[in-house]
């Protein structure tokens, strides 16, 4: 596929000796015909931010596996299908997530919208983020998956008055505990299992014992 033309190979993993594949314009194109949600615009042809974002691909891509492996995962709505959804449609989300997620829990179907910060982006931003997502109707979590303690507490902070539920957690726990991963929020002082989150047992937040001592930085 590579010569062909369909598929481009993209600069090697740092660390890793892995190369990065991604679809050509030209194959994207075709696919968008075909029904695909495959939105093609400049920034599919700018090579230095597309470099910048292989990591944070290959991250998201990693988020989305453990869950696919660990038998959890029911639907996975990727960006371009979210970004084709905002850009096209009447009914689009607050943003552009970088997926939106169903899973199986012990007590049926939930569904939330995913950001996976690698690295944190100017204050701005979050502050956009914290004042437009009161605003969305079509999903009712946001859970934040960072990299380090550092960036989840840069960015929580941000959402200390936000009347929609966003809950924090480490990538690290995600792929070793998946939905009883301990995230936080900006009412609870101890973290709790993403699995309650998700389910709204938000009420017993405070007596659940937890695996972690990490806490938000305005506790």
């Amino acid at each position: 596929m590579v010569d062909r033309g369909l598929v481009l190979r993209q600069t090697l993993v740092a660390g890793t000796g892995d190369a990065v594949y991604s679809v050509a314009n030209s194959a994207a194109t075709l696919l968008q015909s075909m029904g695909e949600y495959c939105l093609v615009g400049c920034s599919r042809t700018e090579a230095e931010k597309a470099n910048r974002n292989i990591l944070h691909a290959v991250g998201l891509n990693e988020i989305h596996l453990s869950a696919l492996r660990a038998g959890l995962l029911v639907r996975w709505m990727g960006s371009v299908e979210i970004r084709s959804q905002n850009e096209l449609t009447a009914f689009g989300f607050a943003k552009d997530y970088d997926a939106i997620v169903t899973v199986r829990t012990d007590v049926g179907e939930r569904r939330f919208a995913l950001e996976y910060e690698r690295t944190p982006k100017p204050a701005k931003c979050y502050r956009a983020i914290a004042s437009c997502i009161s605003q969305e109707v079509h999903v009712n979590r946001l859970l934040y998956l960072f990299a380090n303690y550092d960036i989840l507490r840069f960015v929580s902070g941000f959402f200390t008055k936000a009347g929609y539920p966003v809950f924090f957690g480490l990538l690290t726990d995600w792929h070793s505990h998946l939905l009883e991963m301990p995230v936080l929020n900006g009412l609870a002082k101890r973290a709790f299992p993403l699995q309650q989150a998700l389910n709204g047992g938000m009420s017993k937040v405070e007596a659940t014992p937890t695996a972690t001592s990490y806490h938000l930085p305005f506790h």
